[in-house]
């Protein structure tokens, strides 16, 4: 299932710091980061699920809309906060859409980059889901 995860936000006079660590606030090894900015905020990204990797999304600037189908089921998140997440295990279908124009979304992954784990046909994708 696709969590909405609260990250431990640490705040003072200064302002506030979030912090994460590799099986502590984020559930597995951390193998990749990456990030998304710039977008258009009528155009999506994502379209896809990864069959072997589990990412875990942070909007530490702006926001965007994540929509999730899963075993659970569908359903959209707003990302507008640095201090909370979204954990997208493998085989969850992804869209993100409605970027605001000064959103940067953080991306941790628990794999290495491999172009052959990703399922981009939504046919496809509910034939592997469904067995």
């Amino acid at each position: 299932m696709s969590d909405v995860i609260r990250l431990a936000r640490h705040s003072d006079a200064r302002g506030h710091l979030v912090a994460v660590s590799s099986c502590a606030e984020v559930p597995f090894e951390i193998r990749r980061v990456f990030w998304i900015y710039g977008n258009v905020d009528d155009r999506m990204r994502a379209g896809h699920a990864s069959a072997t990797t589990t990412e875990l999304l942070v909007s530490v600037a702006g926001s965007c809309r994540a929509r999730v189908d899963g075993p659970a089921g569908a359903h959209t998140v707003e990302l507008d906060r640095p201090d909370a997440s979204l954990l997208v295990p493998p085989m969850t279908w992804l869209v993100l859409s409605d970027f605001s124009p000064d959103c940067v979304l953080l991306v941790l992954a628990d794999t290495d980059y491999d172009p052959g784990s990703a399922i981009v046909s939504p046919d496809r994708f509910r034939e592997l889901r469904s067995r």
